[in-house]
């Protein structure tokens, strides 16, 4: 499989490809998470990360295997981390890292805007609860300061914690199943749909090198693990409220994202889409890509992805799907207006066809009184005279044998 862009000779292509992870029992992997691309290559070239490559050869274990392999990766990250700090200190030049090369930007201040003329146009914040607004803007204050002029990185983080209101209604909506308690297994289909989405998003920044620095990843995990345990005991006492909060955080998304699309569009056109986006919007899961997407017909959206700007077109698009779900939640638990699937949908609509179908088809035509003496007529056998009653006896009768 191809490793992915790499401006520059092949051999940098070759080299990259000639460092086999391993995951055999005992021996930890080859440390990707610390190695980004540009780092070993010769020519100074880059490349994506090719997260497919990375995946194939690895393998579930115990956890105290998977601990330990973690920490002693996330050790390497620190250290990495403390020695381009120190050359920084020093006026040093610091090791290339993917985001930097790849050379876009995004302004805070345009994204606040954006979200300041949605906000007068459709009003969700200023409606929302008090709690929900509070944790609103304390994320988007965090995203602010943490990942100033580092979209790449700030997209890692908003979808690895974008991710965790779909885990956390799966985790509550499996609970209330498992005691009987409720039962609508079409809710928690959409949410691993939504998901999965959202997986194949972080992939896209990963393979971006989203997660180059240790700090941001371990920011990330541990925002993440509050957040899921947070919604886990609000989706308790107030799905709606949860739901809220989902859609205040999915319009934060489509506004980065629309900003993002606006500032960098010619650069993006430039470069070529990663593998991941490619096998997920072309080739992957397309049952599952419909199921999350609740206001559109079914397999209405096969994007194209030819570069990295229809990618991010793609995403932008399903951030505003999933606004439109989070509503349709909302309004499920509020209204009881019961949500549906696009497959849901359209099956529905097949069956009431064929019943509507079905029901001209098995009834019986009706006739008029002259109909219906003619049919008894032509149904009623023939009436034979005496004469013939007794021919048709002698015949049908065996013959006398002598």
């Amino acid at each position: 499989m191809d490793c992915g862009f790499v401006p520059g000779l092949k051999d940098a292509v070759g080299k990259a490809r000639g460092r086999p992870g391993t995951c055999k029992r005992g021996r930890v992997p080859r440390p990707v998470i610390v190695r980004r691309a540009g780092e070993d290559l010769d020519d100074g070239g880059w490349k994506y990360i090719d997260l497919m490559e990375r995946q194939k050869d690895d393998k579930p274990g115990s956890a105290l295997w998977l601990g330990g392999r973690y920490f002693q990766r996330e050790l390497g990250g620190i250290l990495s981390q403390v020695f381009d700090t120190s050359r920084a200190i020093f006026g040093l030049e610091k090791r290339p890292v993917l985001e930097n090369q790849l050379g876009l930007k995004l302004d805070n201040d345009l994204v606040r805007e954006r979200e300041r003329l949605r906000e007068e146009e459709e009003p969700l914040y200023s409606i929302s609860p008090l709690p929900s607004r509070i944790v609103y803007s304390a994320v988007c204050w965090l995203l602010d300061v943490a990942y100033d002029e580092r979209p790449i990185a700030r997209f890692w983080f908003l979808e690895t914690v974008a991710r965790m209101p779909y885990f956390a209604y799966l985790s509550v909506l499996h609970l209330y199943e498992t005691f009987g308690w409720w039962h609508v297994s079409e809710l928690r289909k959409i949410h691993f749909a939504e998901d999965w989405n959202e997986l194949h998003h972080l992939l896209i920044m990963e393979s971006l090198g989203g997660d180059s620095v240790w700090s941001d990843r371990f920011l990330a995990s541990h925002a993440a693990l509050v957040y899921y345990w947070v919604l886990v005991l609000t989706y308790f006492l107030s799905p709606s409220m949860s739901y809220n909060f989902s859609e205040l955080l999915e319009n934060h998304a489509v506004d980065t994202y629309g900003q993002f699309i606006d500032e960098n569009k010619e650069v993006l056109k430039t470069l070529p889409a990663p593998d991941v986006a490619k096998q997920y919007y072309e080739n992957g899961d397309l049952y599952l890509f419909d199921t999350f997407q609740t206001a559109v017909p079914l397999a209405s959206r096969r994007p194209k992805c030819d570069d990295l700007y229809d990618v991010f077109c793609n995403i932008f698009r399903d951030e505003q799907e999933h606004v439109k779900t989070m509503e349709a939640c909302s309004d499920y638990t509020k209204l009881g207006v019961f949500i549906q699937s696009p497959h849901q949908r359209f099956f529905q609509g097949l069956k009431q066809q064929k019943e509507k179908k079905g029901d001209t088809e098995t009834q019986p035509p009706v006739l008029k009184k002259d109909e219906r003496q003619q049919v008894d007529t032509e149904t009623q056998p023939p009436v034979l005279k005496k004469d013939k009653r007794q021919q048709v006896d002698t015949e049908t009768q065996p013959p006398v044998l002598k």
